[in-house]
């Protein structure tokens, strides 16, 4: 029985049992893909209870054959797919940026812990070689999809932090990524254009080159949240959503405040920055620089992705396409925040009290 005692962090799995909770609502109002969601939380859960049971500093043996393995994902991604977020296995459409993301923060970690364990700092060539790694992923990634790439960039940038990288490095290389990306504006390289076009939206409402039904998504979801009650006053019964397009993933948001109401809301914005408080707390007491580094990479990229699509909902920033963890309607993305989250739980269960 004693096997059977969950010795992680209570409070972060007691959140996303509940906001899974919430999410199978929240697709089975928006339409009849409930049962795929469940299959989809099947799986996510099963790899969350795994990576809890494997020790996570067993799982850095595997960090340079999954950078290698990611690097060979996104070289297919940009040269067979054209770019395209997804790659087809076997009949399947797989998102695999969220995948790769993990891949390279599971190497940073392991690749820094080794300096911090000695009470080292890394060299200036060492720190050149993460910089390097950072700019060849999140440039590929950028390709397909900026705000992914915006997000993990950020999230590395903050474990290069923890890591102790002095902040005269930090400031150089996000001088070159600024001028690198204003010089693909410039260009017009990619999907820069689009990412364009949607800042202008959002700055002014011009509409200039955007997909038809950009502009009606944004209107609808402020219309969602603007039109809700404080209580539950509407469950299953929204009216918006029946017209929101990406009801059950890009925008699933706007739907769960329209029909769960705005306390609930708030409870889900609160709820993502209680799992980011935690996670500071573990990694502050992660046994080992890996555990730390880890913990911050996890935790940073989980509630960032959620900040972000709050915020794109909410109309408080240009919108980016990224879905909301453990509520939207997932595949791939739910299974590696399983397995993610399982790591940081596992991280939490060997931390110095």
């Amino acid at each position: 029985m004693q096997n059977l005692t969950f010795k992680g962090d209570k409070i972060i799995l007691s959140i996303i049992i509940l906001l899974s909770l919430l999410s199978i609502m929240m697709i089975a109002s928006a339409g009849d893909r409930w049962m795929e969601q469940i299959r989809n939380f099947g799986v996510g859960f099963f790899l969350l209870f795994l990576f809890y049971h494997i020790d996570y500093r067993n799982v850095s043996r595997f960090a340079t054959p999954l950078l290698i393995l990611s690097g060979g994902l996104l070289l297919y991604s940009v040269f067979r797919s054209s770019g395209s977020r997804t790659i087809t296995l076997m009949g399947m459409d797989l998102q695999i940026f969220y995948f790769i993301g993990f891949c390279v923060l599971l190497y940073m970690a392991k690749y820094m812990a080794k300096k911090l364990n000695n009470e080292d700092e890394l060299s200036q060539k060492e720190v050149i070689k993460l910089f390097i790694i950072i700019l060849a992923f999140c440039g590929g990634i950028f390709l397909a999809n900026q705000s992914t790439a915006i997000i993990l960039f950020c999230t590395c940038i903050v474990v290069l932090f923890a890591g102790r990288v002095k902040i005269s490095y930090l400031a150089a290389f996000c001088g070159v990524i600024l001028a690198g990306v204003l010089l693909a504006f410039a260009l017009k390289f990619g999907r820069t254009e689009t990412l364009r076009n949607r800042v202008l939206y959002w700055w002014d409402g011009r509409t200039p080159e955007l997909n038809k039904d950009y502009g009606r998504q944004s209107i609808l979801s402020r219309a969602a949240i603007s039109t809700a009650s404080w209580l539950p006053a509407n469950v299953g019964k929204g009216t918006i959503k029946k017209v929101l397009p990406e009801k059950d993933n890009d925008y699933v948001y706007a739907v769960l405040v329209e029909e769960m109401g705005i306390l609930v809301g708030l409870f889900v914005l609160f709820a993502y920055l209680i799992i980011l408080y935690r996670t500071m707390r573990i990694a502050r007491n992660a046994d080992g620089a890996f555990g730390m580094l880890l913990a911050w990479g996890i935790g940073f990229w989980f509630c960032m992705q959620a900040l972000v699509h709050i915020g794109v909902n909410t109309f408080l920033i240009p919108a980016t396409g990224q879905t909301l963890p453990f509520i939207s309607r997932g595949g791939v993305s739910l299974a590696i925040s399983g397995a993610a989250i399982g790591m940081l739980l596992n991280i939490s269960k060997y931390q110095k009290i």
